[in-house]
């Protein structure tokens, strides 16, 4: 049996393509073990705005610095109990939004970097730490959001108009149609049951909440959910931040909305988590995120309202000077108060 060996020509051409493979994969190795500096590595994101808000903000934050970003997307109550659990090994490096007084109960705890940005000289003092352990980059007020559709059908007909304070909410025919937030998940709904402790005081604030319960058909996940409820009439009315029941009705849903006078209310705040995978990534985003081109590109897809003077009120929302704000809202109390009040709220209300 005669037997046949490669022929010359076949040689040279398996050589040459088995030196192509070695050196494609030299080319790979040499790549997957340059320094960690050759390359930016990436930050991780934990917020509790809307996706959508949050894909685009870390979209412009990368385009920007070359920093890479992923996110992970939660309600606020529900990061700071993450942050909380994460604290011998932390997984994220941002803690983006939400009400300060969150992120203060994180500082307090020594769970937060300090960090003195660049464009801090362009927040003012009432909207940030004054150890810098945290800053705001959005205001927001309570609302309450009405599907005027259901309304006029269900609610004119006996009578009623539209509530215009917190009281209104009372009347025996909204029961089963009010949605609000649980605060264990969403400062959204810390938020709602500090400012009546803190506007009538601790009895008669309970009091308030207890004679509203009666009304509540359910407390979601979400802080914004309930403005998407009332929006579609899966219920009459959702009480939720302002912005978040402005964005629906700039999508056209029919939806009334109404700030009662003293109305509980939020500094939304950024921060950084210490002892997180890449803190000097962090810091990079912060200066971003406090800077004048992100509070617009923020204040612009979500409707909120910068802190920053020289970023103007994006079109649809109502200026912060137009709402009667609760003048004894003191985000510190909140924050020192937080557990005691989530005891008491879980006592009676708890379903």
């Amino acid at each position: 049996m005669a037997r046949h060996g490669p022929q010359p020509g076949l040689t040279r051409r398996l050589m040459r393509v088995r030196i192509a493979v070695i050196a494609t994969a030299l080319v790979v190795l040499a790549v997957s073990v340059a320094p960690l500096g050759a390359q930016p590595a990436r930050i991780m994101v934990y917020s509790s705005l809307h996706e959508t808000e949050i894909a685009a903000m870390l979209d412009s934050f990368t385009r920007t610095t070359g920093v890479r970003a992923e996110f992970i997307r939660a309600s606020s109550g529900e990061l700071v109990a993450r942050i909380r659990a994460e604290r011998a090994s932390p997984k994220g490096d941002i803690h983006l939004g939400g009400p300060a007084d969150g992120h203060e109960v994180l500082a307090a705890e020594g769970l937060l970097e300090p960090h003195r940005s660049p464009e801090h000289k362009f927040i003012g003092p009432r909207f940030r730490d004054p150890k810098d352990r945290w800053h705001g980059f959005y205001i927001g007020a309570l609302a309450i959001a009405v599907n005027k559709t259901r309304f006029e059908r269900e609610m004119r007909p006996k009578g009623l108009d539209y509530p215009k304070k917190w009281e209104d909410l009372l009347h025996p025919a909204y029961k089963g149609e009010i949605v609000v937030a649980n605060p264990f998940t969403s400062g959204t709904a810390m938020t709602f049951i500090a400012a009546h402790v803190l506007r009538l005081g601790a009895d008669r604030g309970w009091k308030y909440l207890e004679d509203l319960d009666k009304n509540v058909n359910h407390y979601t996940r979400s802080g914004a959910a309930p403005a998407r409820m009332s929006a579609v009439g899966e219920f009459l009315i959702g009480i939720t931040f302002g912005h978040d029941i402005l964005k629906p009705i700039s999508e056209g849903h029919p939806l009334y909305i109404v700030y009662p006078p003293d109305t509980g209310w939020e500094v939304g705040g950024v921060s950084i988590i210490k002892g997180g995978p890449n803190t000097a990534g962090a810091r990079k985003f912060i200066d971003w995120q406090l800077g004048k081109d992100a509070g617009k590109l923020h204040s612009d897809i979500s409707l909120r309202i910068s802190v920053r003077s020289d970023v103007p009120v994006p079109k649809g929302a109502i200026p912060i000077t137009e709402i009667r704000l609760l003048k004894g809202y003191d985000l510190w109390w909140v924050a020192q108060h937080r557990d005691a009040l989530l005891r008491i709220w879980d006592s009676k209300f708890r379903r």
